[in-house]
């Protein structure tokens, strides 16, 4: 059975139902919004539905050409790479939106997608401009989607992130223009409005009075027309869509009142207010510019880790090795993986030993070995031998390609919170607006000279600078005294996510601990008369020509003693996964296993160092000539203020977990160490986001504070994710904080400041809805002058920037 679409609205892109209109270039459908419009600007000599599109009245006009590129996105070639296939035949992508720069924007975009027929589901998230959209490809398509956002106005393009770079350079320059701009006419005006009011009570001869308003109007001119288009385009977008936004309540203030000015300087009244608007124009894009700059510098993690995959792999042929590209590796290749190289694809050894760096996966410093059989991971990274492999899994099976879907699904789920502010605009709008309209028919018939003044005092007096910055102000003054103590808020909004926060979830290594191994025990042989200075010299002479992490740490340890110089080792070999071999005067020298050290059959007596501790300790051997010479012991050691750090969680009402991708015992005793109530161990990158699933499952609000690759999903996922000094730049890009000094105590230190920023921004809206609630019936019965009105504006916002600088004393609550 054919399936019946419904009718699209031609302009708008939204359903609507079918009003049939016959224009000169065919048929239409038009919801009753853009029809009362027309019928509305029928007068202005447009007389058919093609005038009214033709001249761009109703939304943004696609260009034919233009459209032809859009209508390419369908083409199922170029869609291979850019769009997902899930069941039930409906296809996923993402999308990069732009033209984004408020919360307004995100759900009139996320409206515009679900309104066209077909479209299953669609999210926007402000922090990265990106959309996931999910339809049915028997209903619409790729294009029309975009093609719905591009008719209201804004661009959409499938995701890719050389497009992101060129969008955010284009809109942080445009932005940065129409800054430049306003500042300049805003300081210009703002000398000439001193000379202005000075003239007000000391007298001023009304030529120069005049000559100051024309020069006014002249500097005014581009900051209104340029400068504040982009607060006109938001409030258009949001009327075509039926919202009344922020940007809505800014351009009827500034345009009621610039055109009041216009007004009064051809007329030659006294009363402008030029400053008022420049000013307000000027403060309102300084915020978004440096709201923009924050975002632009924060590329998405997802494209990230591309780098941390090969393009190329060495693969065995016809007996021949030949490097292809990695799209060309088939399952069942053998690829060859020589010493430093990071592994291209996922498989298992077939050939050689070797030991793998896996920290991107487990988080853990210390290589792993691996010989015939064993499993890697794409990503990781080949420490000292040469090893073939037989590929296991290739393109999106593979644990990185899983790894970077995660974290792309994690940060399409997170929605965006929206501000008091932007919940209760539309409705404050709306009532000022009324109130301005009955003020000035009320007043019209009272006294007409006063009907003008009075409106315009009223809409000046409530302009909603003081509410629109009410949670900007607190917001950025938060991410200063953040940015002073050495953390780097990347997104606002998770201050406020924070205070509803009850489970606090801790990556073991590089967080809890150092993140590297250090020498901390020593079990020189009593029976073999051998000391410490001697046991680790001869091991660090040794182990200076190896890059594992247990030979450089075993070297560190010898050069903090301070014994000066080591003795040259010859003949040296590495046993990849085993140890090394040297010769020091004469005699032979083994660092590592202890069956490598003494053979295959060790004296089961030389094991007890690993038996009787209870600490992770991981343990290498030393042996000259085949007699043992004793034991070495390494941990990564706890951080001095971690459990300081997690004393302080608790008191505050917090559950303290601990995950990690090592070994149970290891997590549980270092769990016990700090107190934490939970220790979870042995998790992999898909598990460690699970695990934070489970916990909001409930409704919980979870912080995950982590460092490494593997972390990347699950601090996407938390519903605020904390990266901390030593973060992999994956991490980083993933999270919504980053913490730059070592130690947990910052930790502590941004929970006692989400708490008082929230409170300062709730007593900012409060006294800004009080300002608005007295000023309003004032401003009605007429006692409230428009140069009043133009001073208590300004200084209602200078009272909510006050207000929130209180912050830099306020926090002083760190364990």
């Amino acid at each position: 059975m054919k399936k019946t679409h419904t009718p699209v609205c031609y302009h708008c892109g939204l359903t609507t139902d079918a009003h049939p209109i016959t224009g000169q270039d065919g048929k239409f459908f038009c919801c009753q919004g853009c029809l009362g419009a027309f019928r509305l600007i029928h007068g202005f000599g447009l007389s058919s539905y093609y005038d009214l599109r033709s001249q761009g009245i109703m939304g943004m006009v696609v260009d034919p050409e233009k459209e032809k590129e859009i209508i390419a996105y369908d083409d199922p070639e170029f869609q291979k790479e850019r769009v997902r296939n899930l069941p039930g035949g409906i296809k996923e992508a993402y999308l990069l939106l732009d033209g984004i720069h408020c919360a307004a924007c995100v759900w009139l975009n996320e409206q515009i997608l679900r309104r066209v027929p077909g479209v299953v589901d669609a999210q926007v998230n402000f922090a990265n401009f990106r959309a996931i959209v999910r339809w049915d490809p028997e209903q619409t398509s790729l294009s029309q989607l975009i093609l719905a956002l591009g008719r209201v106005g804004y661009k959409a393009y499938p995701y890719d992130q050389a497009k992101v770079e060129q969008v955010n350079r284009n809109r942080d320059r445009a932005l940065l223009g129409r800054l430049g701009v306003a500042a300049f006419g805003a300081a210009n005006i703002m000398f000439i409005a001193v000379a202005l009011y000075s003239g007000t009570f000391q007298g001023m001869e009304p030529s120069y009075r005049s000559f100051f308003h024309w020069v006014s109007l002249i500097v005014a001119i581009p900051v209104f027309f340029y400068s504040g288009s982009l607060f006109f385009q938001g409030a258009w977008r949001g009327l075509r869509a039926g919202h009344l936004t922020m940007d809505f309540s800014i351009s009827l203030g500034a345009s009621v009142t610039f055109t009041a000015s216009v007004v009064a300087t051809i007329l030659g009244s006294d009363k402008v207010y030029f400053d008022s608007v420049t000013v307000f124009i000027f403060v309102l894009l300084l915020g978004r510019y440096l709201e923009s700059i924050a975002r632009s510098k924060a590329a998405g993690a997802a494209e990230r880790l591309i780098g941390f995959q090969p393009d190329t792999a060495q693969v065995i042929r016809d007996g021949q090795e030949q490097k292809i590209i990695l799209s060309e590796v088939r399952v069942d290749d053998e690829v060859v993986v020589r010493p430093g190289e990071r592994i291209a694809v996922d498989g298992w050894v077939i050939q050689g030993q070797t030991t793998v760096d896996e920290s991107m996966l487990t988080g853990e410093t210390i290589p792993v070995v691996k010989y015939p059989g064993s499993t890697v991971a794409g990503g990781t990274i080949n420490v000292d031998g040469a090893i073939h492999l037989r590929v296991r899994r290739i393109g999106a099976q593979t644990t990185m390609a899983r790894i970077i879907a995660a974290v792309v699904d994690a940060q399409g789920s997170r929605h965006v919170i929206h501000t008091l502010a932007d919940q209760i605009a539309g409705w404050f709008v709306a009532i000022v607006t009324t109130l301005a309209g009955i003020t000035f028919i009320l007043w019209w018939h009272w006294d007409p000279s006063q009907a003008l003044e009075n409106a315009v005092s009223l809409l000046i007096i409530t302009c909603p600078c003081a509410l629109g910055l009410a949670t900007p102000a607190a917001m950025l003054v938060a991410c200063g005294v953040a940015t002073r103590k050495g953390i780097l808020i990347r997104e606002p909004d998770s201050l406020e996510r924070l205070i509803k926060v009850r489970q606090v979830v801790l990556d073991k290594t590089g967080v809890v601990t150092e993140g590297k191994p250090k020498v901390t025990q020593y079990a020189p042989n009593p029976t073999g008369n051998v000391d410490k200075r001697q046991l680790l010299t001869k091991a660090a002479a040794v182990e200076r020509y190896s890059e594992h992490p247990l030979g450089r740490a075993v070297v560190r340890a010898f050069e903090e003693e301070n014994w000066g110089e080591l003795p040259e080792a010859t003949r040296v070999k590495n046993k990849p996964g085993l140890g090394l071999t040297a010769w020091i005067d004469g005699h032979e020298i083994r660092v590592g296993r202890i069956e490598f050290v003494l053979g295959d059959n060790p004296d089961p007596a030389f094991q007890s160092p690993v038996l009787q501790t209870q600490q992770p300790t991981t343990w290498i051997a030393c042996a000259e000539d085949k007699h043992f010479l004793g034991w070495l012991g390494l941990e990564d050691c706890i951080k001095s203020d971690a459990k300081k750090t997690v004393q302080f969680l608790k008191e505050k009402g917090m559950t303290v977990t601990l995950l990690s991708g090592d070994q149970q015992a290891a997590v549980t005793w270092t769990a016990t160490h700090i107190g934490a109530h939970a220790a979870i161990g042995g998790v992999l990158p898909e598990t460690k986001s699970h695990v934070i699933a489970t916990m909001q499952a409930d409704g919980t609000r979870v912080v995950m504070v982590g460092d490494g690759i593997n972390d990347a999903p699950a601090l996407a996922l938390a519903d605020v994710g904390i990266a901390v000094a030593s973060a992999s730049d994956l991490s980083v890009q993933s999270s919504d904080m980053i913490v730059l000094n070592p130690g947990l105590t910052p930790v502590a230190f941004i929970f006692s400041l989400a708490w008082a920023t929230m409170r300062v921004r709730r007593g900012n809206l409060l006294f800004s809805l009080c300002y608005n609630t007295l000023t309003i019936p004032l401003a009605i019965a007429g006692l409230v002058s428009p140069i009043v009105a133009a001073i208590a504006m300004p200084l209602s916002s200078l009272v909510v920037v006050a207000n929130a600088l209180r912050l830099q004393k306020m926090v002083t609550t760190t364990p």
